[in-house]
């Protein structure tokens, strides 16, 4: 009775043991090198494991069981056990490192110098040339070789400060007035259809707007969106007025 009784009891031992999962040996590699401090996962149970120095795990799986590798240095790897896997001691895991994130370069690319000759300075090459050419040597003609021509260089400071006398400092653009200011963003549309005054009351509701002293310093803000709200604002007294 004791044999049966301790028969059935392993039967079913078995049997739970193959139900409820198998303590899965794996070893980690990656380019066949062992990788350690690898977390392993299984998203089903919630369980996890790491690989130690040897790249040695152990961790109760089921066939179906989907476990993550998760490691800095190395791409993740998502894998469902199959019965096959749970046969393997160990089950290899490969892992592939990921790939060296350069920073950004930027690359500039520099313009050759250009050095721009424009027709007076080809002339006045020419000139010096055929100056030069004409001169007789070892008879002085009152010039200085290679010497600092004085008369044109006064000349120049003479001409720079007549231009300077010339110019007249820009006068400041008068202020912005409140009715040209209307003319020029609002037109006649707007106070018929938006405000909905009549054709002869506008001129009216301008000159009544304008007397307003908030009127001149909007205009001079020049806020589109503030002066409509004023406008509209003006535009409820306007039509309270007895006329």
């Amino acid at each position: 009775m004791v044999k049966i009784t301790f028969g059935f009891f392993l039967f079913f031992s078995i049997l739970g043991f193959s139900q409820s999962g198998k303590l899965l040996q794996g070893k980690v590699l990656s380019e066949g090198k062992v990788v350690g401090l690898v977390d392993v996962v299984n998203m089903n149970s919630k369980k996890s494991s790491t690989s130690d120095g040897e790249g040695n795990f152990s961790l109760w799986v089921t066939a179906g069981d989907e476990l993550y590798f998760l490691t800095k240095d190395y791409a993740d790897l998502k894998m469902v056990i199959t019965p096959t896997d749970l046969n393997q001691n160990p089950l290899v895991i490969s892992l592939n490192k990921k790939p060296v994130e350069l920073e950004d370069v930027e690359i500039v690319k520099k313009s050759s110098l250009k050095v721009q000759i424009t027709q007076g300075d080809i002339d006045a090459i020419k000139l010096s040339k055929q100056a030069n050419a004409l001169k007789v040597t070892n008879v002085y003609d009152g010039t200085i070789e290679n010497g600092v021509d004085f008369v044109r260089m006064f000349k120049g400071i003479a001409n720079w400060f007549k231009n300077k006398d010339k110019e007249k400092p820009e006068k400041p653009l008068p202020p912005i007035t409140f009715k040209d200011y209307l003319a020029g963003h609002f037109d006649e549309a707007f106070y018929l259809t938006k405000l909905q005054l009549k054709p002869e009351e506008i001129a009216l509701f301008i000159a009544y707007c304008e007397a307003d002293s908030r009127a001149k310093p909007l205009a001079e803000r020049q806020d589109l969106l503030e002066m409509a709200d004023f406008l509209f604002e003006k535009n409820k007294e306007f039509k309270k007025l007895e006329r």
